[in-house]
């Protein structure tokens, strides 16, 4: 998934990349890493995440090149034409303002910038139908929550390019990709991860009955061990990379 988002954003050894939603590093240090004559500013509204996020890049010797911002994306706190690109893995969908934020990346963007956002694709794909659809086949009186439906936002094909043409991106494109969400562990601990991480849908894992987890649990991990090989799961997702540049010429209004 990181290596489509960064295949659309055309990154330079010289680039000064804006990763927003940046959260415990991913992507943001494996930007840094390409960049080896330029920066990452790491913006994300979690101070735990970006934490966490500055000690990982110690640790890989990356502290250099990345700064750290804790701040709403509605509102960057850098001066216009200061970066060269910007980008969002699996965030953009989940901002209130979605039209604001992104007219926020056209103003710190230089002319001639790119922006590049990854979201999912529809709910109906093989890594969600093995975890949240187990659950929702097993348990009748599931619900997927409203707030975790927003993960689908820009699902639809056009709908996250009508935006970036809105907000003033010119040679806005799109592509509809199946890439591999690579694990290095157990089906059973992708599980766990999955339940931790995936905030969004803790009142529906929350809501599971006692008696009906551990069938659910045993259904994930064999829907997920199909994916498994060598120790390795790649599980198929489907996923949509939208970039588009701040045109070169005219004015962007801070």
């Amino acid at each position: 998934m990181t290596n489509a988002l960064l295949s659309a954003a055309a990154l330079t050894p010289d680039s000064v990349v804006l990763d927003l939603a940046a959260g415990s590093g991913d992507p943001t240090l494996i930007i840094a890493e390409q960049v080896v004559r330029g920066g990452v500013i790491a913006l994300d509204s979690s101070r735990t995440g970006l934490l966490l996020a500055s000690t990982r890049a110690r640790r890989l010797g990356l502290e250099l090149r990345v700064s750290f911002v804790q701040a709403d994306a509605h509102r960057i706190p850098l001066t216009p034409n200061c970066v060269d690109r910007v980008t969002c893995r699996c965030g953009i969908m989940f901002f209130h303002e979605t039209g604001l934020v992104i007219s926020e990346a056209l103003r710190v963007l230089k002319p001639g910038g790119r922006v590049a956002f990854l979201v999912w694709g529809s709910f109906e794909q093989p890594f969600f139908d093995a975890t949240v659809g187990v659950v929702l086949r097993l348990w009748n009186s599931a619900r997927m929550p409203t707030q975790a439906r927003q993960m689908f936002r820009f699902a639809a094909p056009g709908s996250l390019e009508c935006a970036l043409r809105t907000a003033g991106f010119a040679n806005v494109r799109a592509e509809a990709l199946t890439v591999a969400r690579i694990w290095s562990g157990t089906p059973e601990e992708l599980w766990a991860y999955q339940q931790e991480v995936s905030t969004l849908c803790h009142p529906l894992f929350d809501s599971i009955p006692s008696d009906l987890r551990s069938k659910v649990d045993a259904q994930v991990v064999a829907s997920l061990s199909r994916f498994q090989s060598g120790g390795v799961l790649r599980v198929p997702v489907n996923v949509n990379v939208v970039a588009g540049d701040r045109p070169s010429r005219g004015t962007i209004l801070s």
